[in-house]
């Protein structure tokens, strides 16, 4: 009989989010406002600009893109091997122990290029670490991701856990986003703009590290684990992923969503400053604004999705954010103070935040518990990895678009026109309208009843 898992048990399971949370910002939130930087911010020029590859990309732009390619290849190759692991410790720990410490250190260091002017050797080092960075994720986080669905059956629970999971990479987030008024702090103690984002990030990496070792030493994974070993081979476990019909709209919903969302994060720092013209620190206010918000809402989420299911604030989620991204194209014209503008946006935006980062997980959850009911296999990290390796490549292509997208309209010696940004809040908003119509084919009242009707067996 295995150990029943405690709320206790859950937060340490779910601990690493926070650091998940705060690397994401630097990369996402961060990344190509610090190689593509505008006059404003100080930073000095430290890669080639311009769409110098293939005519179209960047630098950061393709370097960045390839990363993400990568990251979905290994996906399903590090699910299997974890899936199939006979480790003494069990399949997931002793993979994520391993991983923990590279990975922290690789999203430092792609901020720590060697030279102080733009070169091949400072391309190179970026592409190294950022490489690095995805492999070292992959390696944590395909095993981390498929310990929740193993170690926790019961429904319920398991949106508590996904609740508390999602409150940590939020939380996490928050303070990434704090980034720019950390930096401004640095610079008022006499740092350079370069040396005060780097004290940050350092400092990031620091309380990243420390987090994602809490579960590796504090819970023994075959006390809660029951498995049974797939053998079949990773194409064929593959197939079997994409044979599902639920997987296939599921997976398809949070590819559309988490594109559009990929738009919107890669571009937030340049609508704070450039569309409507408020300085980098105000973008602090803005976003606390929006996760206090959705961090308000995650009762109600949560109460919501145990009583109708997860589809239908999933679907409202994305139709929010559709309208919040159309909003940004016109935010520039629109009449009135623009920080009271900016403040009412991030209350606007706070429910799809605070569904789109709870819900999907679970109903993905859903959908591998449904497999393993009606097949007696576990195979939580294949579909992880399947899943993952379809969203990963839209992202790629989100933040392989953006920062050519970002270039159109800029005026003689800026690196971002103000043009190229709307046009990337149309592209966020065209993805999450169209990841309404995937989530609309979800059968989940046939998921949840068989899953229900094995539960009441046992």
């Amino acid at each position: 009989m295995k150990r029943k898992v405690d709320r206790n048990v859950i937060i340490r399971l779910c601990l690493p989010q926070f650091a998940v949370g705060l690397f994401t910002a630097m990369l996402n939130n961060y990344l190509i406002y610090f190689y593509q930087p505008t006059k404003e911010s100080g930073l000095p020029t430290l890669i080639t600009q311009g769409v110098v590859i293939f005519g179209i990309l960047t630098v950061i732009g393709f370097i960045k893109a390839v990363g993400h390619i990568i990251d979905a290849v290994t996906d399903p190759l590090i699910a299997s091997r974890s899936d199939k692991s006979r480790h003494k410790d069990g399949r997931r720990i002793p993979m994520m122990k391993a991983a923990a410490v590279p990975f922290g250190l690789c999203a430092l260091l792609i901020f720590c290029v060697p030279s102080d002017g733009p070169g091949i050797v400072n391309s190179v080092w970026i592409a190294v670490f950022l490489w690095g960075y995805y492999l070292f994720y992959t390696l944590y986080m395909i095993p981390h991701n498929a310990l929740i669905p193993e170690m926790i059956q019961e429904g319920a629970m398991r949106v508590n856990a996904y609740t508390v999971s999602s409150f940590f990479f939020v939380t996490g987030s928050a303070a990434g986003y704090v980034t720019p008024l950390i930096v401004n702090g640095w610079k008022s103690a006499g740092f350079e703009p370069l040396a005060a984002w780097r004290i940050t990030f350092l400092i990031f990496t620091v309380i990243g590290i420390i987090l994602l070792l809490v579960p590796v030493f504090t819970i023994r994974e075959k006390e809660y684990v029951q498995s049974v070993r797939p053998n079949v081979t990773l194409t064929e476990s593959l197939k079997h992923a994409f044979s599902s019909r639920h997987f296939r709209c599921v997976t398809l919903g949070q590819l559309l969503e988490n594109t559009g969302m990929a738009f919107f994060q890669a571009c937030i720092m340049y609508y704070v400053t450039s569309l409507m013209g408020l300085p980098e620190t105000s973008s602090v206010l803005i976003l606390a604004i929006s996760i206090a918000g959705s961090l308000l809402l995650y009762p109600f989420i949560n109460k919501w999705a145990k009583r109708r299911g997860k589809r239908l604030p999933i679907i409202a989620g994305c139709i929010v954010f559709t309208v919040a991204e159309l909003a940004i194209c016109v935010s520039d014209f629109m009449p009135g103070n623009k920080m009271v503008m900016a403040c009412i946006f991030a209350l606007f935006v706070s429910f799809p935040f605070a569904v789109l980062n709870v819900l999907p997980g679970s109903m993905m959850a859903d959908v591998i518990q449904y497999d393993t009911v009606t097949t007696g296999v576990n195979q939580e990290g294949i579909f992880g990895a399947a899943r993952s390796f379809v969203v990963k490549m839209g992202n790629s292509l989100a933040i392989m678009i953006v920062p050519s997208l970002t270039v159109i309209g800029a005026a003689a010696g800026e690196n971002v026109g103000r043009a190229g940004l709307k046009y990337t809040a149309i592209a966020g908003g065209i993805f999450s309208l169209l990841a309404v119509l995937a989530f609309l084919r979800y059968e989940e009242k046939e998921v949840l009843e068989t899953i229900n009707a094995d539960r009441s067996k046992s």
